[in-house]
């Protein structure tokens, strides 16, 4: 395995996140306390204290706590207990699916979160892209018939779905994911679903669609911490064979071992009741963001794209700025103002082919594909979202 690049978003996260008066890059939902998320989901603060005061601080098992991972379970029809590994996070379940499976040609939508094709890469692997591309309005869009003749003529032996999209906030439809699903098995091919976003993948359902299927191909990496606002819980998990998970579980004792035992039982009470009234804050919060920046995109002079369909995060574009200079320029202006955002270049916008084109079968493309923008997360509180928004649109007018 070569040594990894650069994480580009990760030094731009870090140097902002700590001091912006409001945090727009991040990729997750507004940071919870833990009474906060315990008393939304049910449990008193006297049950809270005394769990937690009585708590032993051992090993977790292996695997992550029975319990837990019957809830994971129970969320990917087909799977049980064994089908599923707890791990410190999507980050290390992806680590060890990627160090399992050793792909040689992996195909993904691009751009994409830089993990999910810098592992593959550090392990040899050639990068197949799957374009997602913008129109001029900033319209996030696929050609379905486009990727499944680059899957078919490619053969690869991984195919990544990551849906919703970061950093697009693309859903794709369940009929094109089941074609994908299809011709993944008609070429043996290995079938990743990165599904971190899925519980806020639907305006209206608790849980968006997943991809599992309980074969030997086919596994899903995916966490709530994002969508909760809680990624100082470290915990996610990988769905996917017995066998897989054993060889991912023994490479994984070489290194974190365990998670945090705190950090599962705050999962689990999370994750017991769907229906508790934590699940129909985040979702409410969600659901008045996009709101509150579908109406502002249609108003604002500066900036044009769209709210995402799914996920928090969406690609912004600069209206009538598309030089580099001019572009930084604006940038200036937002960190002197304490606003952050995540640069697109920091996520390699403009560095394939495709995404400097300037039409796609007649459909004028946007800047946005050559990295003039920026994403937006929409992980704070309503009306301070709204005040962000208008302070940006202040700062880009100055």
């Amino acid at each position: 395995m070569k040594a990894l690049r650069t994480f580009f978003m990760e030094d731009w996260l870090e140097s902002f996140r700590f001091q912006a008066k409001f945090n727009l890059g991040e990729s997750g939902g507004r940071p919870k306390v833990v009474q906060e998320l315990l008393s939304l989901s049910g449990v008193s603060k006297q049950n809270s204290t005394d769990t937690f005061l009585q708590m032993k601080l051992c090993d977790s098992p292996n695997r992550g706590r029975d319990d837990l991972r019957q809830l994971v379970a129970n969320m990917h029809p087909g799977a049980n207990i064994d089908n599923v590994l707890i791990t410190t996070g999507t980050s290390e379940a992806l680590f060890l699916l990627f160090r399992h499976l050793n792909p040689k040609k992996v195909a993904l939508a691009l751009p994409a979160f830089q993990l999910l094709y810098e592992l593959p890469v550090s392990l040899g692997a050639k990068i197949i892209p799957l374009p997602i591309r913008y129109s001029e309005f900033g319209q996030p869009f696929i050609d379905e018939e486009e990727w499944l003749e680059t899957i078919r003529n490619q053969q690869p032996d991984c195919i990544i779905i990551n849906n919703p999209h970061n950093p697009s906030g693309l859903i794709l439809s369940q009929e094109f994911i089941s074609k994908v699903t299809k011709l993944s098995q008609d070429i043996n091919c290995n079938l990743i679903g990165d599904e971190h976003y899925r519980f806020l993948s639907s305006d209206t359902e608790t849980l968006g669609n997943t991809i599992y299927q309980n074969n030997e191909n086919t596994f899903i990496t995916g966490s709530f911490i994002k969508c909760f606002g809680t990624p100082g819980l470290r915990i996610g998990w990988c769905v996917g064979s017995q066998k897989a998970l054993n060889a991912m579980q023994n490479e994984k004792n070489y290194t974190t071992h365990t998670v945090n035992p705190i950090s599962e039982w705050i999962s689990f009470e999370i994750l017991k009741n769907q229906n508790s009234n934590l699940f129909q804050f985040v979702k409410k919060e969600w659901l008045e963001n996009k709101n509150i920046l579908t109406q502002f995109l249609n108003q604002s002079k500066t900036l044009y794209g769209c709210a995402p369909e799914g996920g928090l995060v969406t690609s912004l574009g600069f209206k009538n700025r598309n030089k580099s200079k001019d572009i930084q320029v604006l940038f200036n202006q937002l960190f002197q103002k304490e606003i952050f955002v995540l640069p697109l270049s920091s996520m390699e916008f403009g560095s394939f082919d495709f995404q400097n084109e300037e039409f796609y079968k007649n459909v004028k493309l946007s800047e946005i594909n050559k990295g003039c923008g920026f994403r937006l997360g929409m992980g704070i509180e309503p009306q301070q979202f709204k005040k962000a928004l208008d302070e940006i649109e202040k700062a880009l007018t100055l």
